[in-house]
């Protein structure tokens, strides 16, 4: 069942701006502040195999105990202390910062990736039909580690607007001027009756499984079956054939929701006058 709209995004707005995390410069300056004091702090010979195991055996446990999942390792071309973590603001909505420091050169950059904006927070919490952020987390989740394949996708083939598949629905947003993601608004596709182009991007992605919270966590099997997935479908024809609009301005659009709830409300008011 859908909650009312105006319901959905006084409850979104109270949530992101109430929650118990830190908010986003803060969170993001804590997490900055334990890496920098742990180098700081340390006083043994700055090679490789020192540092790493500086970032494995003590920086990594302390972010870990933030409620973090940090990853030493290598990845792609370089290698030493990755860590993405989201944060959460009544202005910004969700934002999914990624922080790494690389070895040898300890170079830390910490930087801002995708968005959930306030609005689809709103609208997955009114299409869901719950009332708090804690319920619709697992989505959002999913929705962060899915987007970085996405992002890929979308630089790759020069989209405008981009979609971000989840178990329970589709965000919808657009590419930034940085190439990051924003993701404007949540729907489910066929939901409502109406026909939407969104619909066949979203059934591409109907397979995907019912990730388990430690699976979002850790992200490897999400991000490994989105990749495969996406290859897969790029076999027959690329995304951008299959649906062209990828490729044109994102424009906004009344929701017939909305308009169901408005016209029920008048009418309620039109009997309690008479």
């Amino acid at each position: 069942m859908y909650v009312d709209p105006r319901v959905a995004h006084g409850r979104a707005r109270f949530d992101l701006s109430r929650s118990p995390r830190l908010l986003a410069d803060e969170r993001r300056w804590e997490i900055s502040d334990l890496v920098t004091r742990g180098l700081d702090d340390f006083t043994g010979v700055r090679n490789r195999r020192n540092l790493m195991r500086l970032l494995g055996r003590q920086i990594a446990p302390k972010l870990a105990r933030l409620g973090l999942d940090p990853y030493v390792g290598v990845l792609g071309r370089v290698e030493g202390l990755f860590v993405n973590f989201s944060t959460m603001s009544a202005d910004h909505g969700l934002r999914e910062f990624q922080l790494q420091l690389t070895v040898p050169d300890l170079v830390l950059r910490s930087f801002a990736s995708n968005a959930i904006r306030p609005h689809a927070v709103a609208r997955c919490m009114q299409r869901n039909g719950v009332m708090t952020l804690a319920d619709i987390e697992h989505e959002t989740n999913i929705a962060f580690v899915v987007a970085r394949v996405m992002r890929s996708l979308a630089i790759a083939e020069r989209w405008q607007q981009i979609g971000v598949p989840t178990p329970l629905g589709l965000f919808v947003g657009l590419l930034t001027d940085a190439n990051d993601v924003a993701m404007n608004t949540y729907f489910r596709p066929g939901d409502n009756d109406r026909p939407s182009r969104w619909s066949g991007f979203s059934a591409l992605f109907a397979t995907m499984p019912d990730w388990r919270p430690a699976q979002v966590r850790h992200g490897g099997e999400l991000l490994q079956w989105m990749v495969n997935h996406i290859v897969a479908l790029q076999e027959s024809a690329p995304f951008f054939e299959r649906f062209p609009f990828l490729r044109e301005p994102l424009r906004d659009a009344d929701d017939p929701l909305d308009a169901a709830w408005r016209g029920a409300r008048v009418g309620l008011d039109g009997r309690a006058v008479s």
